[in-house]
């Protein structure tokens, strides 16, 4: 069986979301002050509909530079841990206005 880097990427980044979903289920059962991105209440913003910055500029064909602008200017995503986390709902709507 021969996998792809592109389907090696996105199987990281389904374990990634399941693991970021974990994390936050286990601080909320265990009464855990949140991140600041559980602090969000817009499901945007869950674990499960945040990816990498360099994922979402190769997904959706946008150049990091630029994404990271629309991160910065139109709130499409979050600081973690210094790195950009890019909320899809909001890109796909991002980009369908533009």
């Amino acid at each position: 069986m021969t996998a792809t880097l592109g389907q090696i990427d996105q199987l990281i980044e389904a374990a990634r979301r399941q693991l970021d979903g974990l994390v936050a289920l286990r601080a909320d059962m265990a009464g855990e002050p949140g991140s600041e991105v559980e602090s969000f209440t817009d499901h945007d913003f869950a674990p499960c509909n945040l990816i990498e910055l360099p994922l979402a500029a190769q997904r959706f064909e946008v150049s990091k530079d630029k994404l990271r602008r629309w991160c910065r200017d139109y709130g499409i995503g979050v600081l973690q841990g210094g790195r950009w986390r890019v909320s899809t709902p909001r890109l796909r709507r991002h980009l369908d206005q533009s």
